[in-house]
């Protein structure tokens, strides 16, 4: 006599697998992250011994800690933040429409395209020394700078993000007598968003970069000037302490525009 076993039960078993499958691999990803900080920090403890140029994390971390507690970190944090916001929020506003344009419009693009390409490639700190020349030393000439590191990045991912866009989406659009600002706010834009936030993640980046190596060149405050004093006077863990607040700092930045981007593409 022959035994079959039973579908349900098969296709429960099955279920439960593949249940079980997703639910390690789910604290997989997280376990991988975590992991890399974890590692470093390691790192960090065992080159802190052997050289005296390294501190101990625990010696950059309770500097950390006094900066804040006696505040003498705040007026730098507050001007390195003031210019990446303003400067970040300056290049979205100029490099999202342009973007736009750029990628809807055929000819404008053979035009443009290839000289934002070619001056995107150019490195953005040489145009510093101009800033500081006509705006002087302080938070217009490195709002400036970031402005102009994030404005690149955005408007090239805009543009090819927009040339992406299905040509039956749009043509879909037009058939049900959608005008322009209707296809755009409709459909171009929220079925380009995914791609163009990789754009913005990126000139965050590039922007957070560009203040801090401003600010090394020349500032009035900031955490690229406190970390430049720093090295200067070999106060070494404050330096570190600096430099792992501004890695913090990115991170969490970056974190949150990729959460934003993950939720534009699901």
């Amino acid at each position: 006599m022959t035994v079959t076993s039973d579908p349900p039960a098969e296709t429960a078993a099955l279920a439960a697998g593949q249940l079980e499958g997703r639910r390690e691999r789910r604290w997989a990803l997280p376990a991988a992250r975590i992991t890399v900080p974890i590692a470093a920090l390691l790192i960090w403890f065992a080159i802190a011994p052997i050289t005296d140029l390294v501190p101990s994390p625990a010696a950059a971390l309770a500097e950390l800690w006094q900066g804040f507690a006696d505040g003498w970190i705040y007026p730098g944090l507050a001007s390195t933040a003031t210019a990446v916001l303003a400067g970040f929020g300056i290049g979205v506003l100029t490099g999202f429409p342009l973007g736009y344009l750029l990628g809807r419009n055929r000819i404008a693009n053979r035009i443009f395209e290839p000289l934002i390409a070619g001056t995107f490639a150019v490195p953005r700190i040489i145009l510093y020394p101009v800033l500081l020349t006509l705006f002087g030393v302080g938070l217009l000439a490195e709002t400036g700078m970031v402005a102009i590191s994030a404005f690149f990045p955005i408007i090239m991912a805009t543009s090819a993000a927009v040339r992406q866009v299905s040509e039956n989406l749009l043509k879909l659009g037009r058939s049900l007598r959608a005008n322009r600002r209707q296809l755009a706010t409709k459909i171009v834009i929220p079925d380009a968003a995914p791609a163009i936030m990789v754009g913005i993640r990126i000139g965050f980046s590039i922007s957070f970069i560009a203040a801090i190596i401003a600010e090394l060149f020349a500032a009035k405050e900031g955490l690229g000037l406190m970390i430049s004093e720093a090295y200067a006077a070999l106060e070494l863990p404050r330096m570190y302490a600096i430099v792992l607040l501004v890695m913090v700092i990115a991170f969490v930045g970056n974190i949150l525009l990729w959460s934003l981007e993950r939720r534009l593409r699901s």
